[in-house]
């Protein structure tokens, strides 16, 4: 049976995610960058959460956060913003059906463009052994892929220092909207980041990284990432509270980024 999701507006959600608008999404990933950055932009920029996504597959679980009760995939507004957030990695067919829902949802509101974020984590090199964590990434190297071929597209994010990913694998939400995304209206577009990954510590530089790359990509909306290492502290606390009492491990990316920054990292998961 086909698992299906349905993306509920709530309060001001028609308005502010509105024709034109940017949609971003976000999930776990390798050092979980891509929430640290989630969780910045909603911070940052005062985002209201403005929609859900429901399922009668989805697991039974609510997210507390300043004594706020969410859902596990929820979604976040700013005027020509819209981000889809989830401390929670989907299974397989989660994914797909949260790609269906999320890209149908897109184009019912007429978005310009749809951003995934994607943490990565290089494998070991000649020498080192397996399951010890890997060096600390010498830059903070962004490489992108896309659902279309769009020359202006690509020239706009390798002007803000995003380099073309030419070979490589990329799943969950992310790989599902990319191929989905193929010969629609939306491009799609995927950021990835090389990543630490430390018993679970969010990867605050990583997480920079990408809002650095939105800010140079969307400079409308201005996402200073100068505060970021003052809320360091409380978005790990955040983020490791939730992540000690959801069920299962921790989500896991795996990558071999080349030490030269214009090639492209290999393997994603």
């Amino acid at each position: 049976m086909t698992m299906e999701y349905e993306w509920k507006d709530e309060g001001a959600g028609g308005a502010l995610i509105s024709p034109g608008s940017v949609l971003l999404s976000c999930f776990p990933s390798a050092g979980l960058a891509t929430l640290v950055a989630g969780h910045y932009m909603v911070r940052t920029l005062k985002m209201p959460r403005v929609g859900r996504f429901d399922s009668p597959d989805q697991p039974p679980i609510a997210v507390v956060q300043g004594g706020e009760v969410n859902p596990t995939i929820r979604v976040y507004g700013h005027p020509g913003l819209g981000l889809v957030l989830s401390e929670f990695p989907p299974t397989a067919a989660q994914a797909t059906a949260v790609a269906r829902t999320l890209l149908d949802g897109a184009q019912r509101r007429r978005v310009r463009m749809i951003i995934c974020l994607e943490g990565v984590v290089p494998h070991p090199e000649d020498g080192e052994e397996e399951g010890t964590e890997p060096p600390a990434p010498s830059d903070e190297s962004i490489w992108a892929a896309y659902s279309t071929p769009d020359a202006g597209l690509r020239a706009a994010f390798q002007g803000a220092k995003a380099h073309p990913l030419e070979d490589g694998v990329i799943g969950g939400v992310s790989g599902a909207l990319l191929v989905r995304g193929i010969g629609e209206a939306i491009p799609v577009v995927t950021l990835l980041v090389s990543a630490r990954v430390a018993e679970g510590i969010p990867d605050n530089r990583a997480g920079a990284a990408l809002i650095e790359t939105l800010d140079r990509v969307l400079p409308e909306f201005k996402i200073d990432t100068k505060p970021l290492r003052e809320q360091a502290e409380q978005i790990e606390r955040m983020l490791r509270a939730a992540l000690q009492r959801r069920p299962g491990a921790a989500a896991s990316a795996e990558g071999t980024p080349d030490t030269d920054a214009s090639k492209s990292p290999g393997m994603y998961g």
